[in-house]
């Protein structure tokens, strides 16, 4: 019987994490500038329901990231307890933003989350952001079902 040849993809996730490639420098550059823009665009009141649901996809995601690394996961784990206040603040009055020490607790996340983004292989990452995607898309269509809306 002949075996099947793997993957490039198979052959990169049966490697020990640590060989696995890390994302390209502009990669991490781009998720940085993201992380920083949603935080600005939430702390500036600027935000919409769009922008608090990209914030917690980021949220999801580096805390995935974490739990698999085990690298920040205490810090991670304040950021969705953080993200859990937002979405049920916004639930209740409709607003997206943070008081002052939420800010503060968001930016110390956003160092979490740019130095995991720094050291984690790009599979994990992939696997990560598509989990958090598919979490945050039950969450928003369970606030829009509440809501009355179409999801």
């Amino acid at each position: 019987m002949k075996r099947r040849h793997l993957t490039k993809a198979e052959l990169i996730r049966r490697m020990h994490r640590g060989l696995r490639p890390k994302l390209h420098v502009d990669q991490v550059r781009d998720l940085a500038l993201a992380h920083v823009g949603n935080l600005d665009t939430v702390a500036t009141g600027q935000a919409t329901e769009e922008v608090l649901w990209q914030w917690i996809g980021g949220v999801l995601t580096w805390s995935r990231v974490a739990t698999v690394l085990k690298l920040g996961e205490e810090e991670m784990t304040r950021q969705l307890e953080l993200a859990t206040s937002m979405v049920e603040r916004y639930g209740r009055v409709g607003r997206v933003g943070f008081s002052g020490p939420e800010y503060q607790l968001a930016k110390e996340g956003l160092q979490v989350m740019d130095q995991l983004a720094a050291v984690v292989d790009r599979p994990t990452a992939i696997d990560a952001a598509d989990w958090s995607e598919d979490k945050v898309n039950e969450m928003a269509a369970q606030c829009a079902r509440r809501e009355g809306k179409a999801a």
